[in-house]
Protein backbone atom coordinates (compact mmCIF):
# COMPACT_ATOMS: atom_id res chain seq x y z
CA UNK A 1 0.00 0.00 0.00
CA UNK A 2 1.63 3.31 -1.01
CA UNK A 3 1.94 6.33 1.13
CA UNK A 4 -0.98 8.31 0.22
CA UNK A 5 -3.26 5.18 0.51
CA UNK A 6 -2.03 4.25 3.87
CA UNK A 7 -2.90 7.74 5.05
CA UNK A 8 -6.69 7.39 3.68
CA UNK A 9 -7.27 4.18 5.05
CA UNK A 10 -5.55 5.46 8.27
CA UNK A 11 -8.28 8.32 8.14
CA UNK A 12 -10.76 6.05 7.96
CA UNK A 13 -9.71 3.94 10.68
CA UNK A 14 -9.88 6.74 13.17
CA UNK A 15 -13.00 8.45 11.68
CA UNK A 16 -14.79 4.80 12.83
CA UNK A 17 -12.90 5.35 15.86
CA UNK A 18 -13.84 8.07 16.84
CA UNK A 19 -17.76 7.39 15.79
CA UNK A 20 -18.18 5.26 18.93
CA UNK A 21 -15.06 6.53 21.45
CA UNK A 22 -15.69 10.32 21.08
CA UNK A 23 -12.27 12.46 20.37
CA UNK A 24 -9.02 11.43 20.98
CA UNK A 25 -6.90 12.45 23.62
CA UNK A 26 -3.32 12.09 22.23
CA UNK A 27 -2.12 10.84 18.69
CA UNK A 28 1.17 10.17 17.72
CA UNK A 29 1.30 10.23 13.84
CA UNK A 30 4.87 9.37 13.77
CA UNK A 31 4.62 5.98 15.71
CA UNK A 32 1.34 5.29 14.50
CA UNK A 33 -0.22 5.08 18.41
CA UNK A 34 -3.72 7.45 19.31
CA UNK A 35 -5.15 7.14 22.59
CA UNK A 36 -9.16 7.65 23.62
CA UNK A 37 -10.71 7.30 27.11
CA UNK A 38 -11.38 3.96 27.83
CA UNK A 39 -15.37 3.11 28.03
CA UNK A 40 -14.81 0.64 30.49
CA UNK A 41 -13.37 2.98 32.68
CA UNK A 42 -16.06 5.68 31.77
CA UNK A 43 -18.76 2.66 32.18
CA UNK A 44 -17.43 1.95 36.05
CA UNK A 45 -17.35 5.64 36.30
CA UNK A 46 -20.96 6.06 35.51
CA UNK A 47 -20.14 9.11 32.96
CA UNK A 48 -19.87 8.55 29.20
CA UNK A 49 -16.26 9.71 28.79
CA UNK A 50 -13.62 9.98 32.09
CA UNK A 51 -11.35 12.38 30.45
CA UNK A 52 -8.24 10.11 30.98
CA UNK A 53 -7.11 9.05 27.36
CA UNK A 54 -5.91 5.33 29.01
CA UNK A 55 -6.99 3.33 26.48
CA UNK A 56 -3.95 3.10 23.82
CA UNK A 57 -4.55 2.21 20.22
CA UNK A 58 -1.86 0.99 18.10
CA UNK A 59 -2.74 1.27 14.18
CA UNK A 60 0.28 -0.07 13.16
CA UNK A 61 -0.10 -3.63 14.76
CA UNK A 62 -3.46 -3.35 15.24
CA UNK A 63 -4.07 -3.69 19.18
CA UNK A 64 -4.92 -1.73 21.94
CA UNK A 65 -4.86 -1.80 25.57
CA UNK A 66 -6.05 0.64 28.75
CA UNK A 67 -3.67 1.40 30.91
CA UNK A 68 -5.59 1.84 34.12
CA UNK A 69 -8.18 -1.45 33.76
CA UNK A 70 -6.05 -3.28 31.44
CA UNK A 71 -8.96 -3.67 29.12
CA UNK A 72 -8.44 -6.23 26.68
CA UNK A 73 -11.08 -8.51 27.31
CA UNK A 74 -8.70 -11.73 26.66
CA UNK A 75 -8.30 -11.20 23.76
CA UNK A 76 -4.44 -10.54 23.29
CA UNK A 77 -5.25 -6.65 22.46
CA UNK A 78 -6.80 -7.21 18.83
CA UNK A 79 -8.06 -4.03 17.37
CA UNK A 80 -11.21 -6.15 15.92
CA UNK A 81 -12.53 -7.08 19.67
CA UNK A 82 -12.84 -3.65 20.46
CA UNK A 83 -15.08 -2.84 17.25
CA UNK A 84 -16.50 -5.85 17.98
CA UNK A 85 -17.28 -4.92 22.04
CA UNK A 86 -18.41 -1.48 21.63
CA UNK A 87 -19.46 -0.26 18.10
CA UNK A 88 -22.16 -1.22 16.41
CA UNK A 89 -22.29 -3.71 13.21
CA UNK A 90 -22.48 -1.10 10.28
CA UNK A 91 -19.20 0.35 11.79
CA UNK A 92 -17.52 -3.01 11.98
CA UNK A 93 -18.57 -3.98 8.68
CA UNK A 94 -16.66 -0.87 7.85
CA UNK A 95 -13.47 -1.54 9.66
CA UNK A 96 -13.40 -5.15 7.82
CA UNK A 97 -13.18 -3.44 4.75
CA UNK A 98 -10.01 -1.63 5.67
CA UNK A 99 -6.78 -2.17 4.04
CA UNK A 100 -4.78 -3.00 7.27
CA UNK A 101 -2.21 -5.77 7.45
CA UNK A 102 -3.51 -6.77 10.70
CA UNK A 103 -7.27 -6.75 9.50
CA UNK A 104 -6.35 -9.18 6.69
CA UNK A 105 -4.37 -11.99 8.80
CA UNK A 106 -7.44 -11.61 11.36
CA UNK A 107 -9.26 -14.86 10.08
CA UNK A 108 -5.91 -16.96 10.37
CA UNK A 109 -5.74 -16.29 13.84
CA UNK A 110 -9.27 -16.43 15.05
CA UNK A 111 -9.31 -19.88 13.00
CA UNK A 112 -6.81 -21.43 15.41
CA UNK A 113 -9.00 -21.64 18.49
CA UNK A 114 -12.20 -21.82 16.56
CA UNK A 115 -15.37 -23.65 18.56
CA UNK A 116 -17.37 -26.28 16.64
CA UNK A 117 -19.99 -27.96 17.63
CA UNK A 118 -19.82 -31.85 18.56
CA UNK A 119 -19.82 -34.23 15.71
CA UNK A 120 -22.40 -36.19 16.24
CA UNK A 121 -24.42 -32.96 16.87
CA UNK A 122 -27.53 -33.23 14.60
CA UNK A 123 -29.98 -30.56 14.04
CA UNK A 124 -33.93 -31.59 15.16
CA UNK A 125 -35.63 -29.37 13.20
CA UNK A 126 -37.65 -31.41 10.65
CA UNK A 127 -36.67 -34.64 12.33
CA UNK A 128 -40.37 -35.52 14.35
CA UNK A 129 -40.73 -38.01 12.08
CA UNK A 130 -38.31 -40.16 12.87
CA UNK A 131 -38.37 -42.28 16.00
CA UNK A 132 -34.89 -41.97 16.92
CA UNK A 133 -35.61 -38.69 18.75
CA UNK A 134 -38.51 -39.78 20.05
CA UNK A 135 -36.62 -38.81 23.22
CA UNK A 136 -35.23 -35.56 22.64
CA UNK A 137 -38.75 -34.34 21.08
CA UNK A 138 -40.58 -35.58 24.84
CA UNK A 139 -37.69 -34.37 26.79
CA UNK A 140 -38.10 -30.77 24.81
CA UNK A 141 -42.11 -30.80 24.45
CA UNK A 142 -41.67 -32.00 28.27
CA UNK A 143 -40.90 -28.38 28.74
CA UNK A 144 -43.41 -26.90 27.38
CA UNK A 145 -41.08 -25.76 24.53
CA UNK A 146 -42.09 -26.48 20.56
CA UNK A 147 -41.09 -26.98 17.00
CA UNK A 148 -41.05 -23.10 16.20
CA UNK A 149 -38.46 -22.97 19.53
CA UNK A 150 -36.50 -26.22 18.04
CA UNK A 151 -36.11 -24.11 14.95
CA UNK A 152 -35.50 -20.61 16.17
CA UNK A 153 -32.77 -22.07 18.38
CA UNK A 154 -31.19 -24.56 16.24
CA UNK A 155 -31.48 -27.20 19.08
CA UNK A 156 -29.93 -30.74 18.21
CA UNK A 157 -29.37 -33.43 20.28
CA UNK A 158 -26.29 -36.21 20.08
CA UNK A 159 -27.27 -39.77 20.51
CA UNK A 160 -23.64 -40.71 20.97
CA UNK A 161 -20.06 -39.61 22.21
CA UNK A 162 -19.22 -37.45 24.28
CA UNK A 163 -22.68 -35.84 24.46
CA UNK A 164 -24.67 -38.48 24.75
CA UNK A 165 -28.06 -38.72 24.80
CA UNK A 166 -28.26 -35.03 25.29
CA UNK A 167 -29.89 -31.71 23.50
CA UNK A 168 -27.33 -29.31 22.43
CA UNK A 169 -28.28 -25.28 22.71
CA UNK A 170 -26.38 -23.43 20.41
CA UNK A 171 -24.74 -20.10 20.79
CA UNK A 172 -24.05 -17.71 17.88
CA UNK A 173 -22.24 -14.28 18.51
CA UNK A 174 -23.37 -11.08 17.01
CA UNK A 175 -21.67 -11.73 13.65
CA UNK A 176 -23.52 -15.33 13.82
CA UNK A 177 -20.14 -17.28 14.66
CA UNK A 178 -20.71 -20.13 16.95
CA UNK A 179 -19.12 -19.17 20.52
CA UNK A 180 -20.58 -21.56 22.78
CA UNK A 181 -23.18 -24.43 23.43
CA UNK A 182 -24.86 -26.05 26.49
CA UNK A 183 -26.10 -29.42 26.18
CA UNK A 184 -28.64 -30.81 28.74
CA UNK A 185 -28.91 -34.57 29.47
CA UNK A 186 -32.35 -36.23 28.66
CA UNK A 187 -32.31 -38.94 31.11
CA UNK A 188 -30.26 -36.69 34.24
CA UNK A 189 -30.65 -40.02 36.11
CA UNK A 190 -28.05 -42.15 34.35
CA UNK A 191 -25.38 -39.22 33.87
CA UNK A 192 -23.34 -37.61 37.03
CA UNK A 193 -24.32 -34.40 35.40
CA UNK A 194 -27.17 -33.00 34.03
CA UNK A 195 -25.43 -30.39 31.62
CA UNK A 196 -22.28 -30.49 30.51
CA UNK A 197 -20.53 -27.51 28.11
CA UNK A 198 -17.60 -26.96 26.39
CA UNK A 199 -14.10 -25.36 28.01
CA UNK A 200 -15.39 -21.82 26.92
CA UNK A 201 -14.58 -19.23 29.47
CA UNK A 202 -18.18 -17.73 29.82
CA UNK A 203 -16.98 -14.08 31.21
CA UNK A 204 -15.68 -13.46 27.41
CA UNK A 205 -19.24 -13.86 25.85
CA UNK A 206 -22.32 -13.28 25.50
CA UNK A 207 -24.98 -16.26 24.34
CA UNK A 208 -27.31 -16.15 21.10
CA UNK A 209 -25.96 -12.27 21.04
CA UNK A 210 -27.28 -12.18 17.59
CA UNK A 211 -30.33 -12.57 18.37
CA UNK A 212 -30.88 -9.76 21.07
CA UNK A 213 -32.87 -6.29 19.36
CA UNK A 214 -31.07 -3.46 21.40
CA UNK A 215 -33.87 -1.23 20.55
CA UNK A 216 -36.48 -3.58 22.50
CA UNK A 217 -36.27 -4.08 26.27
CA UNK A 218 -33.81 -7.11 27.63
CA UNK A 219 -34.14 -9.64 29.79
CA UNK A 220 -31.09 -11.05 31.73
CA UNK A 221 -32.25 -14.44 32.93
CA UNK A 222 -29.99 -17.74 34.71
CA UNK A 223 -30.16 -20.07 32.01
CA UNK A 224 -30.78 -21.17 28.70
CA UNK A 225 -33.80 -23.04 29.45
CA UNK A 226 -35.06 -19.67 30.74
CA UNK A 227 -33.81 -17.56 27.38
CA UNK A 228 -35.37 -19.74 25.15
CA UNK A 229 -38.88 -18.91 26.52
CA UNK A 230 -38.10 -15.42 27.17
CA UNK A 231 -38.39 -13.21 24.09
CA UNK A 232 -34.97 -10.80 23.33
CA UNK A 233 -32.88 -11.82 26.69
CA UNK A 234 -29.74 -13.17 27.55
CA UNK A 235 -28.61 -15.97 29.80
CA UNK A 236 -26.18 -15.52 32.68
CA UNK A 237 -25.63 -19.03 32.45
CA UNK A 238 -25.02 -18.49 36.13
CA UNK A 239 -26.32 -15.61 38.62
CA UNK A 240 -23.05 -13.09 38.09
CA UNK A 241 -23.42 -10.47 35.18
CA UNK A 242 -19.76 -10.31 33.14
CA UNK A 243 -17.84 -7.23 32.97
CA UNK A 244 -18.35 -7.67 28.76
CA UNK A 245 -22.21 -8.02 29.15
CA UNK A 246 -22.34 -4.61 31.48
CA UNK A 247 -20.50 -3.18 28.88
CA UNK A 248 -22.87 -4.66 26.17
CA UNK A 249 -25.67 -3.18 28.20
CA UNK A 250 -24.25 0.20 29.17
CA UNK A 251 -22.85 1.01 25.32
CA UNK A 252 -26.04 -0.57 23.38
CA UNK A 253 -29.44 -1.07 25.19
CA UNK A 254 -31.81 1.60 23.95
CA UNK A 255 -34.79 0.64 25.91
CA UNK A 256 -35.43 -1.32 29.64
CA UNK A 257 -33.27 -3.65 30.98
CA UNK A 258 -35.19 -6.48 33.08
CA UNK A 259 -33.64 -8.65 35.62
CA UNK A 260 -35.44 -11.94 36.19
CA UNK A 261 -33.29 -14.11 38.44
CA UNK A 262 -34.81 -17.46 40.23
CA UNK A 263 -36.33 -16.40 43.37
CA UNK A 264 -32.83 -17.65 45.74
CA UNK A 265 -31.09 -15.26 43.30
CA UNK A 266 -32.35 -12.25 45.29
CA UNK A 267 -28.59 -10.58 46.69
CA UNK A 268 -27.38 -11.32 43.17
CA UNK A 269 -30.43 -9.17 41.66
CA UNK A 270 -30.35 -6.45 43.89
CA UNK A 271 -26.15 -6.59 43.28
CA UNK A 272 -26.76 -6.48 39.11
CA UNK A 273 -29.23 -3.86 39.79
CA UNK A 274 -27.33 -1.20 41.48
CA UNK A 275 -24.73 -1.77 39.00
CA UNK A 276 -26.37 -1.68 35.69
CA UNK A 277 -28.81 1.69 37.00
CA UNK A 278 -26.34 4.77 36.71
CA UNK A 279 -25.43 7.06 33.97
CA UNK A 280 -27.08 6.52 30.60
CA UNK A 281 -29.19 3.67 32.21
CA UNK A 282 -30.14 5.21 35.29
CA UNK A 283 -34.67 4.65 35.63
CA UNK A 284 -33.84 1.78 32.59
CA UNK A 285 -33.37 -1.03 35.12
CA UNK A 286 -36.43 -2.91 36.25
CA UNK A 287 -37.00 -6.20 38.54
CA UNK A 288 -39.14 -9.22 37.80
CA UNK A 289 -39.90 -10.83 40.88
CA UNK A 290 -41.05 -14.68 40.54
CA UNK A 291 -43.01 -16.89 43.00
CA UNK A 292 -41.23 -18.97 45.53
CA UNK A 293 -39.78 -22.14 44.26
CA UNK A 294 -40.53 -21.14 40.70
CA UNK A 295 -38.29 -20.29 37.74
CA UNK A 296 -39.04 -18.58 34.79
CA UNK A 297 -38.72 -21.85 32.62
CA UNK A 298 -40.57 -23.81 35.34
CA UNK A 299 -43.47 -21.26 34.96
CA UNK A 300 -43.34 -21.29 31.10
CA UNK A 301 -44.08 -24.59 31.72
CA UNK A 302 -46.62 -25.10 34.37
CA UNK A 303 -48.68 -21.78 33.44
CA UNK A 304 -47.43 -21.28 29.47
CA UNK A 305 -46.56 -18.04 27.19
CA UNK A 306 -49.81 -16.18 27.88
CA UNK A 307 -49.42 -16.13 31.66
CA UNK A 308 -45.57 -16.01 31.38
CA UNK A 309 -46.15 -12.74 29.10
CA UNK A 310 -48.14 -11.12 31.69
CA UNK A 311 -45.99 -11.68 34.67
CA UNK A 312 -43.04 -10.18 32.53
CA UNK A 313 -45.06 -7.51 32.44
CA UNK A 314 -45.14 -6.99 36.45
CA UNK A 315 -41.50 -5.37 36.41
CA UNK A 316 -40.78 -2.59 38.19
CA UNK A 317 -37.91 -0.71 40.12
CA UNK A 318 -36.48 -1.45 43.39
CA UNK A 319 -37.77 1.03 45.82
CA UNK A 320 -35.28 3.32 46.92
Amino acid sequence: MDLLNNELETDKLIDLLESFLGEPRKHYKRKKQISFDCPNCSAMKGVEFDKKGNLEISYKDGVYNCWSCGETDGTKGRLSFLFKRYSDKKTLDQFYKLNFKFIQQKTVEEKKDELRLPDEYIALDGKLSNPRFNGAFDYLYSRGLNDSHIKKYKIGFCMEGKYQNRVVVPSYDADGKLNFFVTRSISPKTTKFKYLNPAVEKQTLIFNEALINWEKPVFLVEGVFDHIVVPNSVPLLGKKMSEKLFNELYFKSKNFIIIALDPDAWNDTVGIYNKLDAGRLYKRVLVLTLPKGVDISLYYEKYGPENLGKLLQTSKRIKE
